[in-house]
């Protein structure tokens, strides 16, 4: 059996010691233990961690034709966790643009980027040269910066139509397309009546590089160069017949390049027979949800193009910090590392990377040609670039417009104010040649006021119409826009060769209309649509479906406004004309 070990006792002086503290305890019990904390509380707490610094927000203003491929690589980028010599974490504000858009907001002091990816590098002669003369400043705010992907300006038409110019066999151009416009038969002079006149489509040039870059195309091309343009070659005869005869085959324009992609697919030959795009934006077509019921293929025009070389440019501003700056060094060398510009190559850019062998989707069965284009053209001097923009709008498509405003009594106070001040900058921004009508609308659609050609007289007067049109009323949106259809109808046989269209905002549904939607539809040619329709949902109340369906069938465009950027919003639709 066991046996436990005898205890010890303990030694005399511990006995003591607490004899000791029994006598303190109770002595203690019952005094004032707030001026004491118990052990417990006077115990140290654990060193609370420092907070981590603040995130780096890199905003980069990049051109909208790469949008898939910046925000798939902005996400992976994230993901990483990069962070800065400091410990700050980057993140990406990635803000896509027109390429002249960008320009404009970061002249204007509306857009603080820390870097600029536009389409072309013809944009960072262009912004330095404004930011320059804006702030006086020597140094410019935007070095050349690296190349990241590139992708050629082509000429996106239908296979059947290219085909009937003779593509592939023969190298097309910006003449051939003439041809078939100055023709009274337009298509039907090579044999297919049924395709109707050569109707072309780009971009606004002081919005959109690819628009920009088609002019410069057109130039070069009206003055037999394909290197060193000037302001005299611009001047000369020759080069603004060319510019002219061509714009005149442009159905109108607009902000963005992707805007051309998506309707040319969506509306099919009857709405362009070509349009200047990207070689990406072509090969993309062939990914489309729902497919177009011709493909597309790429035109590089023979008589040269241009290549889209988006730059990135880490800007030298008073707003880009170190830390800024390190996340924009570290996004950039993420975006040109062998997987992400690999990636840019299966969404058929061409890698800024030379050692990536160009392959697929960048081959015929995908409408592309590796090999091409066989002719570049130079970039020209910045004064040439600012001299070609103003060229362009002496030379451009006139148009006519009619403005129809909702004046309905749910328009009161600052709805009404903000549409006053986006409708008279609209205007405003039309050229001198445009002509312009006002039909104000409530309950009844009251007499146009105008047309006018917009001197500065009428521009005077139709801005003073708006600012003293009052809200009341209902909204007959149907019966408006059909006045302003039958408004234009006369003139737009009368005068063919300009734009003549409808802008309309609203922001209530039709109340009381004599025409019905259906039949209002209706009057528009399915086929070609000589008066376009341009549409406005403003705010809430609006009905942006019934206001689409008409954009559609007429060919135009719809957008959403609210209080906060309906002038915005007339700002988009001007670049349309």
């Amino acid at each position: 059996m066991s046996v436990d070990p005898p205890r010890r006792k303990p030694p005399r002086r511990l006995v003591a010691l607490a004899s000791l503290l029994a006598i303190a305890l109770v002595a203690c019990f019952g005094c004032d233990t707030r001026r004491a904390p118990a052990p417990s509380a006077i115990a140290t707490e654990p060193s609370a961690k420092p907070a981590p610094p603040p995130d780096v927000a890199l905003i980069v203003a990049y051109g909208s034709e790469k949008k898939t491929w910046m925000e798939e690589e902005a996400r992976a980028f994230e993901e990483s966790s990069p962070k800065t010599a400091s410990g700050r974490r980057i993140r990406i504000q990635a803000k896509a643009m027109g390429s002249g858009e960008s320009v404009q907001a970061i002249v204007d002091g509306s857009l603080k980027p820390h870097v600029f990816s536009p389409a072309s590098s013809a944009y960072v002669a262009l912004l330095n040269d404004r930011f320059s003369a804006k702030a006086q400043r020597a140094k410019p705010l935007a070095p050349a910066g690296d190349v990241v992907v590139l992708s050629p300006v082509v000429i996106a038409m239908w296979k059947p139509m290219a085909e009937a110019l003779g593509w592939p066999q023969k190298a097309i151009g910006w003449s051939d397309l003439l041809k078939v416009s100055a023709d009274p038969k337009g298509w039907g002079a090579r044999g297919f009546p049924e395709w109707g006149r050569m109707k072309l489509g780009h971009t606004s040039p002081e919005f959109s590089n690819s628009g920009f870059l088609a002019v410069l195309a057109e130039a070069y091309a009206g003055a037999k160069k394909t290197r060193g343009l000037t302001a005299q070659d611009l001047d000369a005869a020759g080069t603004r017949a060319f510019l002219a005869q061509v714009e005149g085959t442009v159905v109108y324009y607009g902000k963005s390049t992707g805007f051309f992609s998506e309707k040319m697919i969506e509306r099919g030959p009857t709405f362009l027979s070509a349009a200047v795009l990207y070689e990406n934006l072509v090969i993309e077509s062939y990914a489309a949800k729902t497919p177009p019921a011709q493909p597309l293929v790429a035109v590089y025009p023979r008589e040269g193009t241009f290549w889209s070389d988006h730059p990135y440019s880490i800007l030298d501003a008073d707003w880009v910090g170190d830390d800024e700056r390190q996340a924009a060094d570290a996004f950039l060398a993420f975006l040109k590392a062998r997987p992400q510009q690999e990636r840019a190559l299966a969404l058929g850019f061409r890698p800024g990377d030379a050692s990536i062998a160009i392959a697929k989707p960048i081959d015929a069965a995908h409408g592309a040609d590796p090999k091409q284009p066989q002719t570049l053209l130079e970039t020209p001097e910045v004064a040439t670039l600012e001299k070609l923009l103003a060229t362009w709008r002496q030379v451009k498509k006139g148009a006519d417009v009619v403005v129809a405003f909702d004046k309905s009594g749910s328009m009161r106070g600052k709805p009404l104010e903000e549409a006053k001040r986006g409708a008279k900058a609209f205007i405003a921004s039309l050229g001198d040649a445009d002509e312009a009508s006002l039909v104000f609308f409530d309950g009844t659609v009251y007499p146009a006021v105008g047309p006018k050609r917009l001197d500065a007289a009428a521009r005077a007067e139709l801005a003073q119409r708006i600012d003293g049109v009052a809200a009341s009323g209902g909204t007959a949106l149907y019966d408006a826009i059909a006045s302003g259809y039958a408004l234009l109808q006369d003139r737009a046989r009368r005068d063919p060769a300009r734009t003549h269209a409808i802008v309309v905002m609203t922001d209530g549904n039709d109340e009381g209309s004599k025409i019905a939607l259906g039949d209002l539809k209706a009057r528009f040619p399915k086929d070609d649509a000589v008066i376009k329709v341009f549409t406005i949902a403003y705010g809430d109340a609006a009905n942006p479906k019934a206001l689409d369906e008409v954009a559609e069938a007429a060919r135009g465009s719809h957008m959403k406004g609210s209080v906060e950027n309906i002038g915005q919003i007339y700002a988009d639709m001007a670049a349309f004309f």
